[in-house]
């Protein structure tokens, strides 16, 4: 089992690298995030998923995204590669997510649909707060309507709403709204519009 490769880049592409380890060359699959220039030393922590007809590294420059990966792919229905695409959220974004329970924003990621995004919650939602992971800065005063808008969009793909509707009614609901108003006062309004 690999659990760490430090080398050199030799090769990268969207989705993987060939790190050099004393002339042998280990393809190794990273998100589009992880930052990797031809050339340059790296540090890799590994997983290594082992299938009959195939041995895949995944790699990842911090230890806290291997073990969301591993969580990840403790989830019935997500295996190593979805589990990847979900990785191109930054990390402390999803957990974030996960932590609020915004199904709605969560199964708008690559791969994920309601009932998986239902299921990370379910799953997920006490593990990922012992990551320690802290989350987007916090919403200054200017930044208040931009997050009332995702919470709104949330509470919309909560009731039922797909993602792109939800986000169609919250926007109409917000230009109404001639001063700053609370959550539900918006979700009616919302709900309201969608009649």
């Amino acid at each position: 089992m690999i659990g760490r490769l430090r080398g050199t880049v030799l090769e990268r592409t969207a989705t993987s690298v060939v790190v050099d380890i004393q002339g042998v060359g280990y393809v190794v699959q990273v998100t589009s995030q992880t930052v990797l220039a031809e050339g340059s030393a790296v540090d890799l922590h590994i997983h290594t998923h082992v299938r009959e007809d195939a041995i895949t590294l995944f790699g990842f420059s911090e230890p806290t995204a291997r073990q969301l990966f591993h969580m990840l792919i403790g989830v019935p229905g997500i295996g190593p590669v979805k589990a990847m695409g979900i990785l191109e959220t930054p990390v402390g974004d999803f957990v974030q997510l996960v932590l609020k329970r915004e199904v709605g924003r969560l199964a708008k990621l690559p791969g994920v649909g309601k009932k998986t995004a239902e299921r990370i919650v379910v799953d997920l939602a006490d593990k990922v707060a012992v990551l320690g992971v802290p989350g987007p800065a916090a919403a200054s005063a200017t930044s208040r309507p931009g997050r009332v808008e995702d919470d709104l969009t949330s509470a919309l793909c909560n009731l039922g709403f797909s993602p792109g509707k939800a986000e169609e009614l919250a926007a109409a609901a917000m230009a109404e709204a001639e001063a700053e108003q609370d959550l539900e006062t918006l979700l009616k309004a919302a709900l309201a519009l969608a009649r």
